[in-house]
């Protein structure tokens, strides 16, 4: 699955915790019947965040043709009705060895107020 935004000024890559979340309870909350099956979630947005469901379509899927829509439920849901925990990193550099998905940092830093 890819993310986009309008202009793709950058890419990242996410990750997320989802073990305690029952995905046949949302798909009924939401009212997806046996049409559509979640395969994934898209979430949009900064200070309201946008949460979509990303289906396959049971109904117009085809052995030779999957077709998957971006649903959006009736139902308000939450980051936190989706998953658990989310972490999310952007390379905001022009340098392509910063966009491998296994880089990671060498360890932690805080800043405190007087440094």
């Amino acid at each position: 699955m890819k993310a986009s935004v309008q202009y793709n000024d950058r890419i990242g890559h996410a990750a997320a915790d989802i073990a305690n979340i029952n995905y046949n309870q949302i798909a009924e909350l939401c009212n997806l019947g046996e049409r559509f099956t979640i395969i994934g979630i898209s979430l949009y947005g900064t200070d309201e965040i946008s949460v979509s469901l990303i289906c396959r379509d049971n109904v117009e899927s085809t052995n030779e043709n999957e077709v998957l829509v971006d649903v959006f439920p009736a139902v308000e849901l939450s980051v936190g009705d989706v998953m658990e925990r989310l972490n999310v990193t952007i390379n905001i550099t022009n340098n392509l060895i910063y966009d491998d998905p296994n880089l990671e940092t060498d360890r932690e830093h805080t800043i405190e107020e007087d440094e």
